[in-house]
Parts: C-alpha cells; sequence; structure tokens
C-alpha cells in the first residue's frame, strides 16, 4: 500500500488536507471521501472502508472539509455550499495529477457528507458510482437525487432512527440503479458492535467493486 499526504486548494482559495491511498504505483479506480460533519479524514469507519477497497485493488481519496481536521477554515464556513466546493475541487484535484491514471471514480458519502455527494453526483458524470451511509436531507436533496445516474447504494443502520426516514425518503427518490442495505440493530456510527462495522464495510466494498467491474465491462 502507498499512502500520500497531500493538500489541494479550493476554487475558493482554501487549502484543504487529503489523503490519497492506492494498492500500487498504477492507480486506476479511486473512491472520494466526504465525512460527515464534526468528523475528518482519520473516521475509523471511512478507513475501515479504504483498507477494503485497497484489498480490492481501488484508491482512496479522505480529505477534510473546510474548518474540518488540518484544512483551512473555520467549523462554520463550513456550509453545504462549501462542502460542494471542497468535494468539487478533490476530484478536480485528482484528475489534474499526472501520476493518478484515474480510470473510474466513485464517492463515499457519510451522513451529511452525503449530503453533499448527492448534489454533486447529480451535477459531475465524473462520479459513476457512488454509496451513502446514513445520509441526511436538506432543502434541495430529494430534487438533487432523482438526477443521479450512477449506481447508488445507501447503507443505514436500523436503530438509528432520526435518519433512517431521511435515508428511505431518499432511496426512493433515486430513480438511478440503487440499493437499500439496513444493518439490523446497528446505530448512527455502527459502533455498537464490531459486526454492524463490518457488515456496514463489506456492503460498501462490494457495491464499488461489482459497479467498477461492470463499468470496466462496459468500455
Amino acid at each position: 500500500m502507498i499512502e500520500e499526504d497531500v493538500t489541494f486548494k479550493t476554487s475558493r482559495g482554501l487549502k484543504l488536507s487529503g489523503a490519497l491511498l492506492a494498492p500500487d504505483e498504477r492507480l486506476h479506480d479511486i473512491v472520494v471521501f466526504a465525512h460527515g460533519t464534526g468528523s475528518d479524514k482519520s473516521s475509523p469507519r471511512n478507513r475501515g472502508i479504504a483498507e477494503g477497497l485497497l484489498s480490492a485493488g481501488i484508491g482512496a481519496f479522505l480529505f477534510d472539509f473546510t474548518g474540518h481536521g488540518a484544512s483551512d477554515g473555520l467549523p462554520e464556513q463550513s456550509t453545504q455550499d462549501q462542502q460542494f466546493d471542497d468535494l468539487t475541487s478533490a476530484i478536480d484535484f485528482l484528475n489534474a495529477q499526472a501520476y493518478v491514471e484515474t480510470r473510474f471514480i466513485g464517492v463515499n458519502g457519510s451522513s451529511t457528507g452525503g449530503t453533499v455527494a448527492i448534489r454533486a453526483a447529480s451535477e459531475d458524470p465524473r462520479i459513476q458510482v457512488m454509496v451513502l451511509r446514513v445520509p441526511r436531507i436538506y432543502e434541495g436533496t430529494l430534487e438533487f437525487a432523482q438526477m443521479i445516474q450512477a449506481p447508488t447504494l445507501i447503507v443505514q443502520g436500523s436503530k438509528d432512527r432520526v435518519v433512517m426516514p431521511e435515508s428511505v425518503e431518499i432511496f426512493h427518490a433515486l430513480q438511478c440503479v440503487k440499493g437499500l442495505h439496513i444493518v439490523d440493530g446497528a446505530g448512527h456510527l455502527f459502533s455498537e458492535k464490531p459486526e454492524y462495522q463490518r457488515e456496514m464495510t463489506k456492503a460498501t466494498c462490494d457495491w464499488f467493486t461489482k459497479w467498477f467491474v461492470k463499468l470496466a465491462e462496459a468500455e
């Protein structure tokens, strides 16, 4: 495994901190992670998924949103609009790197990061596969969800009573190829039992692996 700490700038000039993880020097498919509010690129759930993807030969790009982790800005600056710019800038950064031979790009969005991912995927055809973990609804989210074309999986804990109705509503709004994976007994962070996080991680990695293969076969 290769891991490199990087920095990049958003279109608004803020410097963000990221970590690029690759299974080898030739990086083809990659998943960009959009973490939730109050989290950062060191999230144990996202790191666990990243490691699972690496085992399947898929790269991972984790970064800190504005006002989080080691990135510029204050937490109150990290609005949905700013995070949308952050995520789009992260994809721009990857595409601009000569050493990153990107074939397909996926996005893994969690909680409010999932909300940002929905908007990004509705507007950016570079996002070709997506997994949303306990995504939240903000103004416009359901309208954006209807425009997504990338195959999208929603992973949700059954005991996350606040978010589960929102996840189900987003699932019904999606018009693309879609899936809904409910981890029975899990809460918002899937942290109650180790097997909950393992199930969530496997469902996520399996979705990306399956659809990256299908996209390659369709070329």
